[in-house]
């Protein structure tokens, strides 16, 4: 039998003690630095609050009544407002919460007085990454093209991952 566990996009996966994680590189490289500040980006989206915080209500947006759930059911819109209803967000664990501030620090840490153009575009392609968008979107928002934005966010990441080698950080 099978055991169900949730990921943090609360899909029910099913848990293989088969699959393979993806194992850790000896030392950093400029990929695997690119996947811990996109994971960074990704892991500070999930935190409660934001700019809005203690200014929501405890009521529901809108109150169905009997008629709007039955033109919804025909519609094939019940299931899916029922599931944005009974949506939970599950946290980052302090562990998690930390690695993510250290990740997004890095850009800064590494490039920002050096290489500010590298810095705003590791930024920026991480960031796409967390949105589940890609260098395009990147360049449509910001302007230039993909194909640059993609090669300075790449050197970007080799020059941090060479600092964070210099100083000795344990890959993660």
């Amino acid at each position: 039998m099978a055991t169900t566990v949730f990921n943090r996009n609360l899909c029910a996966v099913q848990f293989d003690p088969l699959f393979e994680v993806p194992e850790l590189p000896p030392n950093w490289n400029g990929p695997h630095v690119g996947t811990r500040i996109t994971e960074g980006f990704a892991t500070l989206r999930l935190m409660p609050g934001g700019v809005c915080m203690g200014l929501r209500s405890a009521w529901p947006q809108y109150a169905y009544e009997f008629s709007d759930l039955i033109a919804q059911q025909e519609q094939g819109e019940l299931e899916r407002t029922m599931a944005i209803q009974n949506r939970t967000l599950i946290t980052p664990s302090a562990r998690e919460v930390e690695h993510a501030l250290n990740a997004t620090y890095w850009p800064v840490k590494y490039l920002h007085v050096v290489k500010p153009e590298l810095c705003k575009s590791v930024n920026a392609v991480a960031l796409a990454h967390a949105l589940e968008r890609d260098a395009a979107w990147v360049a449509r928002v910001r302007g230039g093209y993909a194909d640059t934005w993609r090669e300075r966010h790449d050197r970007g990441c080799e020059i941090i991952a060479v600092g964070l080698a210099a100083d000795r950080l344990p890959v993660f």
